[in-house]
């Protein structure tokens, strides 16, 4: 290749297309990624593929990324009638993700799990184009098993999950990749943006898009208990407030504050947050992971949450509790947690089992992969 030749490439902006979706957990890691990569080029580009329906929609118009629904479908493992429709949404998602690819024309393509990507992963070698696959919980998911055959690299959390990728051959094992938010978090700020007290500690409750509900009613038997040394913010999850609020409507207090989502402050609010009560996905654990917060991990029952939970208790990095346990004798449960626990000593373990730099590391890494390195 001339010189003048290499000068073109270097010229061209980087592009690239994302995938994923269903809940927010693979959505913001993509899209702190797509931040990173734009520091790191300015004149990079950035297409999202993802569902119609999905949470990740709202999520990604919100920034500067054009956002594409296309057909999604979703393999069982059991009998529904959705397996005789589904493989034509399959393939419809494939029909059309090949034709963006070829319109868009990345240099790479990258998903963070989910059904979604499956066909666009395909369609991706097809036209060899590289696909790179961000798997970040201890159990790899279904949909990234089915994309590992056509993947050109693999980022991981954990070291023992990459190595369920016999067929990648490039691999990087990487702190979490989290939005340049969590890095800048500001305590003072949630004070001010969500009415709280600066004195009292801060318990903050969040279950996530799809695992708010069941925590809900399993914290509910709690909240007086917590508002004995604590102030508490609540996100009920989007839709579910409403009937949330029937169920709290007995009890009032000036330090309880029940909200459906945070759209702005999240950060500023997790930084305010003493000790954190969550599901276990790994999108939200590798932002406590950077500021370092006490976690009490509450996993959503028969899922890849469990063996998240699992692990990262075992480093004494987190406290676990089942959803079971904590609605049945949750206030006994806590009480014996608060006598024990030492505060900040899970928060630096944490931070030790996730370290920082995954963003820069990821986001370089794509780079190269682009020809733009």
């Amino acid at each position: 290749m001339t010189e003048f030749e290499l000068q073109i490439m270097s010229d061209k902006p980087v592009r690239v297309l994302f995938t994923g979706g269903g809940s927010g957990g693979p959505t913001i890691p993509l899209l702190a990624l797509a931040e990173e990569i734009s520091q790191q080029r300015a004149d990079s580009h950035f297409l999202f593929l993802g569902s119609k329906n999905g949470p990740e929609r709202k999520m990604v118009e919100q920034t500067q990324i054009p956002f594409v629904p296309i057909p999604s479908g979703k393999l069982r493992r059991y009998w529904s009638w959705h397996n005789f429709i589904d493989p034509l949404f399959i393939l419809g998602g494939g029909i059309m993700g090949l034709v963006l690819l070829l319109i868009f024309r990345p240099q790479v393509v990258v998903s963070a799990g989910s059904f979604v990507s499956v066909p666009v992963a395909y369609a991706a070698w097809i036209l060899r184009i590289p696909h790179v696959i961000l798997q970040m919980d201890v159990r790899p998911g279904l949909a990234n098993r089915l994309m590992a055959p056509v993947s050109k690299a693999l980022v991981a959390y954990f070291e023992q999950t990459a190595n369920q990728f016999p067929s990648i051959s490039l691999k990087r094992s990487i702190g979490p990749v989290v939005r340049q938010e969590i890095f800048s978090a500001n305590a003072k700020l949630a004070n001010e943006r969500f009415g709280l007290h600066p004195e009292i500690p801060l318990i903050l409750i969040t279950g996530g898009g799809q695992g708010a509900v069941g925590l809900n009613h399993a914290v509910l038997p709690l909240l007086k208990h917590l508002l004995n040394n604590f102030q508490v913010v609540h996100l009920t999850g989007s839709g579910t407030a409403n009937n949330f609020e029937q169920e709290t409507a007995a009890f009032s207090h000036p330090h309880y504050h029940a909200l459906e989502i945070v759209h702005e402050g999240m950060g500023d609010l997790l930084a305010k947050s003493e000790i954190v009560l969550t599901r276990a996905g790994m999108g939200i654990l590798g932002e406590l992971a950077v500021l370092q917060k006490d976690t009490v991990l509450i996993p959503l029952p028969g899922t890849h949450q469990e063996d998240n939970s699992l692990l990262i208790k075992e480093k004494n990095a987190a406290e676990s509790v089942t959803q079971h346990v904590l609605a049945t004798e949750g206030i006994k449960w806590w009480n014996n947690f608060f006598e024990n626990r030492v505060p900040g000593e899970m928060g630096k373990n944490l931070h030790k089992l996730l370290p920082d730099g995954g963003t820069k590391d990821f986001a370089k890494l794509i780079i190269e992969l682009s020809g733009k390195g």
